[in-house]
């Protein structure tokens, strides 16, 4: 396929390991970190929202208990009403009626 003669760099290995070259160029280098930086930065943001959501729903729930019970103590009070409506619809008819 290619009529490349020279030494495999593929297959070298450093028997140091890892490390930093001078072609590599600093703004590369900041770069890096620069997005290190952010990507910290958005976690904790998310961090910091998630604490927060949580707490509203909590707030919420809070909220909502008390107006279900609200909602359930004047269901009652209705209904206690019409069932003496509905009582004295009954008496009335009675007496008409006879």
């Amino acid at each position: 396929m290619s009529d490349y003669q020279g030494a495999d760099r593929r297959n070298a290995t450093d028997p140091n390991g890892w490390h930093l070259d001078k072609k590599v160029p600093l703004s590369l280098i900041f770069a890096m970190l620069v997005q290190v930086v952010v990507v910290v930065w958005a976690i904790a943001d998310i961090k910091k929202d998630v604490e927060v959501l949580k707490t509203q729903v909590a707030s919420q729930r809070d909220r909502d208990e008390q107006q279900d019970k609200a909602q359930a103590r004047q269901l009652s009070v209705v209904t206690g009403w019409l069932e003496r409506m509905d009582s004295k619809l009954d008496r009335l008819i009675d007496k008409r009626g006879h």
